[in-house]
């Protein structure tokens, strides 16, 4: 019998208080231990399905036990769940399909339809010999609009020449289980030219860095055009999973120092936000009370403003009363200012 990735855990219990689901329910099951434990004893286990996949156990284990790999063995993506990630790789047509959702007979499509409020129609904007290849992500593409046009408005205000790649990185196909369909949608990624891919979601910032992707997070693209911009804020800074995984959030604060905001540090700014990308859509219960939580960790800080530089996160985050902005917010601030 070979060794398996399963094999390399010890059972040590590090993972457990890092991750999210098994703090709300305090089961074995929906640990990151539990689950592994199922893999090894090859039995189906409903934990398979309610893990989040936000990895923080892998930061926590002292073992470096590859959690992602073993779980994406072993998740099996529902067909809801294989339509939702189909209508990402193109967010034009989720938007239509969204705008039409009322008279569609789809529990799925009305469930998203009340979670983004108002779907807007992705940004489309190209130059001749682009230096930036500004690609949104799926989900900013649709309920973020706004936070495109800023970023597009500040690297144009730099004297940058623009074009918007709308798509997908396939990391929700790849949190399912769909790891071909994830590879083929990075593989496209990794052949874009013309110029510097900068991600707006820093999630699939991540995910496209380690899947071997030349990509910049906007966070770490724009510390070198900063100048003299101030924003006079006070906030808190939100931490997105897998963002955190390759440290981004020294970027992200770094931008604010040179911005000169107020930063105050909440809680465990990486913990989950609850949105488990569109795991909230499935596990409502769960998730809700990990946003609770979350939303907890923030109160503590006292702001109500809070940076958060991934869509899923800013969304779930909104549902619980907080005013979320992106880095892209806060620069096309400084841009209007300048001229005033």
């Amino acid at each position: 019998m070979g060794v398996g990735l399963e094999d390399s855990c010890v059972h040590c219990g590090f993972c457990l208080e890092a991750c999210p689901t098994y703090v709300v329910t305090r089961s074995e099951v929906h640990s990151p231990r539990g689950r592994i434990t199922a893999v090894k004893l090859d039995v189906d286990s409903q934990g398979f399905d309610t893990c989040m996949f936000c990895r923080r156990c892998e930061l926590a284990c002292p073992s470096g036990v590859e959690y992602a790999r073993i779980i994406t063995k072993v998740r099996r993506a529902t067909p809801e769940k294989i339509l939702m990630n189909s209508l990402l790789e193109r967010p034009r047509l989720a938007w239509r399909v969204l705008k039409a959702g009322k008279s569609l007979n789809s529990g799925l499509i009305q469930r998203v339809r009340l979670s983004l409020r108002d779907p807007q129609e992705p940004l489309e904007y190209r130059e001749e010999s682009p230096e930036v290849i500004l690609f949104p992500g799926c989900l900013t593409s649709l309920a973020y609009r706004r936070t495109v046009e800023n970023a597009l408005k500040f690297l144009k205000a730099k004297g940058l020449r623009v074009s918007v790649l709308n798509g997908c990185c396939g990391l929700a196909h790849r949190s399912e289980g769909q790891v071909e369909r994830a590879q083929e949608l990075v593989r496209r990624l990794t052949n874009v030219k013309g110029g510097t891919l900068v991600s707006l979601s820093s999630n699939c910032t991540a995910h496209m860095r380690e899947s071997g992707v030349q990509v910049l997070d906007f966070s770490e693209y724009v510390l070198g055009l900063l100048g003299q911009e101030r924003v006079e804020l006070s906030l808190t800074v939100h931490d997105p999973c897998h963002a955190n995984m390759i440290g981004l959030g020294k970027a992200t604060r770094e931008v604010l120092r040179k911005l000169g905001v107020n930063l105050v540090e909440m809680e465990e700014p990486s913990f989950e936000c609850g949105a488990g990308g569109g795991y909230f859509l499935f596990h409502p219960q769960i998730a809700e009370n990990v946003m609770e939580l979350k939303a907890e960790k923030i109160r503590r800080s006292g702001t109500n403003l809070v940076v958060s530089t991934n869509p899923s996160c800013s969304l779930v985050l909104s549902f619980k009363g907080f005013q979320v902005v992106h880095l892209a917010d806060l620069l096309a601030q400084t841009v209007t200012k300048s001229l005033e």
